[in-house]
């Protein structure tokens, strides 16, 4: 795209835009200082969650932004068709081959007021690693919540078992092999993405999982591959759940979902990533879990991928692990679980949070106390099998 100064782009396309479904707000406005011109998107349609784009920039009749980080980088192209009416060519890292068309309408001609409300907890400026070491230790705050895992999902998943012959996939399979054999079984088929801005199946059964994914080129975000791959594995009786991990900030606009699989033969529980068809292992060669992960990225360890990994669902594997240290860094501030691990469902049975004891003694203390109330700081709770 041709960059043109912003003294020639097109004060029509200051205001807010509602896209066709409803489903994305977008606030455009010009820095009365600067001239600069300032995008900000919504995923609420009252312009709560405003996420700034990354870059912006224009031509005589276009404006062009990015969103989202450099493994799922979109970009925005928008068209003024009318003075009410934009048309978007939206693409997407991994996801989309040609762009994707999207209508929106005008519903004010003043944009939302870009400056965010005070954070609940303020993004820190620094290295996500300093950050995480910085909060390292946890605590021996535990919660009243007993954990439970139902295993209904053999019953309820007949139909996905018989036709993909899965009984026969994991015949004779230990519970690590098993696991695994799952994961690669999943990922060959279905990848990370976020196909209309959401990227998750309004249902949570491994069914309606599953068909999303097959009606978006078989991909669904990060929370949706967990879910599924979590419940895949509860039928064959091993205990699983999905795992949020959460950044330092509060809003933010990315976390991300792994499983965590409690294996009989090894004691312990060890994390498979789906997002990427990856497990770790440290240097001893063993498969490590969540738990030890954190450990190690706090003592500058070293980590080794498993050759089957991908980058994120797409081409290339996931051996050079710097940028998803990195990302994960970011991500492993607060642990989020539920009480209980069931066929359909998300959440149930109330949640704890895990979170260092720093973290708890000052930054905590900002959140709602309904919030707080979830906040734990002992690990061993959190991590009992």
């Amino acid at each position: 795209m041709a960059w043109t100064w912003w003294v020639d782009f097109d004060k029509r396309f200051i205001g807010q835009w509602k896209r066709e479904d409803g489903a994305r707000v977008l606030s455009i406005r010009q820095n009365s200082e600067s001239g600069e011109v300032e995008v900000k998107i919504s995923w609420l349609p009252d312009g709560g969650h405003n996420f700034p784009a990354l870059y912006t920039e224009c031509d005589k009749n276009s404006l062009c932004f990015f969103h989202n980080d450099r493994f799922n980088r979109a970009e925005y192209i928008l068209t003024l068709t009318h003075d009410d009416f934009i048309k978007c060519e939206f693409t997407q890292v991994g996801l989309t081959e040609e762009p994707i068309i999207r209508n929106y309408e005008r519903i004010a001609h003043i944009p939302y007021d870009l400056d965010p409300p005070k954070p609940t907890v303020a993004l820190k400026d620094a290295p996500k690693i300093d950050i995480l070491k910085e909060y390292a230790e946890y605590g021996d705050i535990k919660s009243d919540l007993k954990f439970e895992f139902k295993f209904d999902e053999r019953e309820n998943m007949l139909d996905i078992l018989g036709k993909y012959n899965l009984d026969e996939l994991v015949k004779d399979k230990s519970d690590v092999d098993t696991a695994i054999a799952l994961m690669h079984w999943f990922c060959a088929r279905y990848r990370h993405g976020n196909p209309d801005g959401g990227g998750l199946a309004k249902e949570r059964t491994p069914q309606a999982l599953m068909d999303y994914a097959d009606q978006h080129e078989g991909r669904t975000n990060c929370r949706g591959l967990a879910i599924t791959l979590a419940q895949l594995i509860r039928a064959y009786n091993i205990k699983t759940f999905h795992v949020t991990c959460m950044p330092y900030e509060q809003p933010f606009d990315d976390c991300h979902v792994v499983v965590s699989v409690y294996c009989e033969s090894l004691g312990k529980w060890i994390m498979l990533d789906p997002s990427a068809n990856l497990y770790l292992k440290n240097k001893a060669g063993e498969i490590i879990g969540v738990e030890e992960f954190r450990d190690i990225l706090l003592a500058d360890g070293e980590l080794f991928a498993n050759p089957e990994s991908t980058n994120w669902g797409n081409e290339g594997s996931m051996t050079n692990l710097d940028g998803y240290r990195d990302y994960m860094a970011k991500n492993l501030m607060r642990i989020e679980r539920y009480g209980i691990s069931s066929y359909g469902k998300d959440w149930q049975g109330g949640k704890v949070v895990l979170i260092p004891q720093k973290y708890y003694d000052n930054e905590a203390k900002n959140f709602d106390e309904a919030q707080q109330k979830n906040f734990i700081t002992s690990r061993e709770y959190f991590w009992q099998s």
